[in-house]
């Protein structure tokens, strides 16, 4: 069932056209409406593309990402070294957003000497001591890995690596007589 029904749609083409007026409020407005499903960002730029309504930018609801509290914390975790992915999670802005307010400000570049911390095992690493191979799907209950004994320099035990590693296939080395014919052929 379309989540746009004639009462929404004719809203918003009268919202589009309000000069000021925040994304919330628009959004606000057209969800108190009775309909089958909610009014996302998505779905309302696709519909007011359909109905031909010209691109426009909205009025800031007036809630700024970066508050001052948001900024202290930014440059605190920016002169302790934190990643900018994990400053992002807590903080609770992008990454790219982290970066770019970190120029805005004109922070000094700095170097992360720790590593992010690796989450789960990671079936890459080949100096476990047990076959990285693994059984069933990651969601279930029941995965887990091999746990044989990997084979020399490799992540996964023999059985396994025969499976995982394709060997190529040998290239048929051309004789002189080959080689004259082609190269005949091709002078000629």
């Amino acid at each position: 069932m379309d989540r746009w029904t004639h009462e929404r749609t004719e809203l918003l083409r009268k919202l589009w056209l309000v000069p000021k007026i925040s994304k919330e409020e628009v959004l606000g407005q057209l969800n108190s409406k009775p309909g089958p499903e909610e009014v996302t960002w998505k779905t309302l730029y696709a519909k007011a593309g359909r109905l031909g309504l010209s691109p426009r930018k909205f009025e800031s609801s007036g809630e700024a990402v970066w508050t001052s509290e948001r900024i202290e914390a930014l440059t605190k975790l920016w002169e302790e070294g934190v990643p900018t992915g994990e400053m992002g999670r807590r903080i609770g802005v992008s990454k790219n957003a982290i970066i770019g307010k970190v120029h805005r400000l004109g922070l000094v570049p700095r170097l992360v000497l720790d590593k992010p911390v690796r989450r789960g095992n990671n079936p890459i690493v080949s100096d476990s001591p047990y076959c990285m191979w693994p059984i069933g799907h990651p969601t279930d209950d029941d995965f887990h890995f091999c746990g044989g004994n990997p084979h020399p320099g490799k992540p996964y035990c023999a059985s396994h690596a025969a499976l995982a590693y394709i060997r190529p296939k040998d290239k048929p080395v051309a004789t002189n007589e080959q080689f004259e014919r082609r190269a005949h052929h091709y002078y000629t």
